[in-house]
């Protein structure tokens, strides 16, 4: 895509300047060809010279930085992937105390246990209780009480 992107820049670009660098190009092909330049070189040059051109410097110059752009991507995936796994463990973690303790954890309860804070574990059981997989209620002394149903006794 880059690689595209950059052939179109690149295509408008030789447009735009063609005027402007057009004796720079002739002095160069005179300097590499001599008077022989037209022979090689038509003097007007085409709309599909310009896209030829621009496909190559394109592709040179864009390749490289789509290949940069996919290994970013790439790393990117990776840690992504790392966080959700580390999420996903500290979830069977959540649940298997909620087992532990018939299903009922608090964040406290969590972060007493385990290398979560408190906060981080408070954004685990809520996302858990938003996607219907604990239920919320309040003890008398006011703390927050998840309860995770089917690991009460006599639940199977």
């Amino acid at each position: 895509m880059i690689v595209f992107g950059m052939i179109i820049c690149i295509w408008l670009l030789s447009l735009w300047l063609q005027p402007i660098l057009q004796p720079y190009v002739e002095t160069f092909l005179l300097s590499i060809y001599g008077d022989r330049y037209k022979a090689y070189i038509p003097y007007e040059m085409t709309a599909l010279h310009y896209v030829v051109y621009a496909m190559a410097l394109g592709f040179i110059l864009g390749l490289p930085l789509e290949i940069k752009y996919k290994r970013a991507k790439s790393k990117w995936l990776k840690k992504l992937k790392f966080r959700e796994s580390l999420e996903s463990e500290n979830i069977r973690f959540i649940l298997s105390l909620a087992r532990d303790q018939q299903g009922y954890v608090t964040a406290a309860d969590i972060a007493s246990q385990s290398t979560l804070t408190i906060e981080k574990a408070q954004n685990i059981l809520s996302k858990l209780q938003k996607d219907g997989f604990a239920d919320l209620s309040v003890t008398e002394k006011g703390d927050i009480l998840y309860y995770f149903e089917g690991f009460s006794e006599g639940e199977v």
